[in-house]
């Protein structure tokens, strides 16, 4: 069989979806970066912090990503993604100039709907663009973003916080993105499932379901899918048990500044730093390893993303306990980061290998939904809870109590992601079914 190349101009489009994905993560990120000085200046307990970084912000991300992941099976994908970064862009420079919980609120709640467009269209585009052999490292390059931006927005938060002021920051990335959003009118889409056997066919009919409004059949075949494809089910619920300590982590600057001695804005360029070399390490090799396993082992991409969180724990349970004078203290840090980036190669890829092509959009909408909504977003507002309840009965150092919990229901992720192996392995051995062919 002939090896099927990289469609032409593949890698300068994933360079410019991944400038995209960082500024997307530095804007989302900036309000945690911030949290000591936003809680302070705007008078916000831990739950209504909790809110902010979790619900309010993912409940309309994770609904509208599915809205958006259909869309994107169905228009010019990146006027769609153009489209959504001039609204997100637009109220992140309103966030600065938020007096109180309910300006910033709803900041925050439609800055959700903006970059919801992002990860579905981005990473159908990135199918679209690359044979299935090398489709775990191209998502994984995009999901660099994730580290960088999320760690720049630390070290936005560490250099210029003290220069100009949260609320000027936020003011400067809205300027940023409106200037990017021109050049995503010059890019073109890339042909719908050009790297796909008989996908033409299976593109040309997911099109026409969703261009005559057939959403209810879209549905049937979405549920279906999950059904029948128990690996696609495990991989989805072990990415969500995962989220739980990501939407609890937006209070690591919180906690790292209230209950591990650090001044305001002293570690934050430091963790900003340390998430950029060790996040894009993760995410970097999460896809090239996970490729690279999936090609000479059995159990595919999620049983090498297993056993790498499975090493990883011990690391990010000491990291709650050490002083920040031991060098364990940094080395769990880094674990911790290099742990959660690696998920998105192989989870994302596996996703995109297992659902039809004229449901990929919508699938990986869905995927975001389970991980924002139920995972992040249950995780953050938990985190807050937690810490308000435990502080309120006097527990010691509540904000670690609470973050503890999380990391300990992370478990479940694992397990989920060995399961899922287990069911790709199975899947194996029996006939390739019309449905995954298309």
């Amino acid at each position: 069989m002939e090896k099927v190349k990289s469609a032409k101009g593949a890698k300068g489009i994933l360079l410019f979806l991944l400038v995209l994905n960082i500024l997307n993560m530095v804007d989302r990120t900036l309000i945690v970066s911030f949290g000591t000085s936003i809680i302070s200046d705007l008078n916000l307990s831990d739950s209504q912090f909790g809110l902010l970084t979790g619900p309010v912000f993912v409940f309309f991300y994770s609904i509208m990503g599915l809205f958006m992941g259909a869309l994107a099976d169905r228009v010019h994908r990146p006027k769609l993604i153009a489209a959504g970064l001039v609204l997100w862009s637009v109220l992140t420079a309103l966030s600065g100039m938020a007096k109180n919980f309910m300006q910033i609120g709803m900041s925050r709640l439609f800055i959700g709907v903006g970059e919801s467009v992002m990860a579905p269209s981005a990473i159908s585009m990135i199918a679209d663009l690359y044979p299935k052999a090398k489709r775990g490292t191209a998502t994984g390059i995009y999901y660099l973003g994730v580290p960088l931006g999320a760690g720049g927005s630390f070290i936005v938060a560490g250099v210029l916080g003290p220069m100009i002021g949260w609320r000027n920051c936020f003011f400067v990335l809205g300027a940023i993105g409106l200037i990017l959003a021109l050049g995503l009118l010059f890019l073109k889409d890339p042909k719908r499932g050009a790297m796909e056997e008989q996908a033409a066919t299976a593109a040309e009919e997911g099109q026409a379901d969703l261009m005559t409004g057939n959403w209810r059949r879209v549905v049937s075949e979405v549920i279906a899918t999950i059904k029948s494809t128990q690996a696609l089910g495990w991989t989805m619920v072990g990415a969500v048990f995962l989220h739980i300590p990501l939407g609890a982590g937006q209070f690591a600057i919180v906690w790292l500044e209230r209950e591990r001695g650090f001044g305001i804005g002293e570690i934050s360029a430091t963790y900003g730093l340390i998430y950029i070399i060790f996040g894009t390490a993760g995410t970097f090799l999460g896809g090239i390893l996970s490729d690279w396993y999936q090609a000479r082992y059995k159990g595919g991409r999620v049983r090498f993303l297993a056993y790498l969180m499975l090493c990883m724990t011990p690391l990010l349970i000491s990291f709650r306990f050490v002083s920040p004078s031991s060098s364990l203290f940094y080395i769990g840090m880094a674990a911790g980061m290099f742990s959660v980036s690696s998920f998105y190669g192989p989870a994302f890829s596996t996703v995109q290998d297992l659902t039809p092509v004229r449901l990929r959009g919508v699938m990986t909408g869905l995927l975001l939904v389970a991980c924002n909504l139920l995972g992040l977003g249950i995780g953050a507002l938990m985190t807050g809870v937690l810490s308000d309840v435990f502080s309120a009965n006097g527990v010691f150092e509540p904000l670690t109590k609470a973050l503890l919990t999380a990391d300990i229901i992370s478990w479940a992720a694992p397990f989920s992601f060995i399961m899922a192996s287990i069911y790709l392995e199975r899947a194996k051995s029996k006939p390739l079914t019309p449905s995954l062919v298309k």
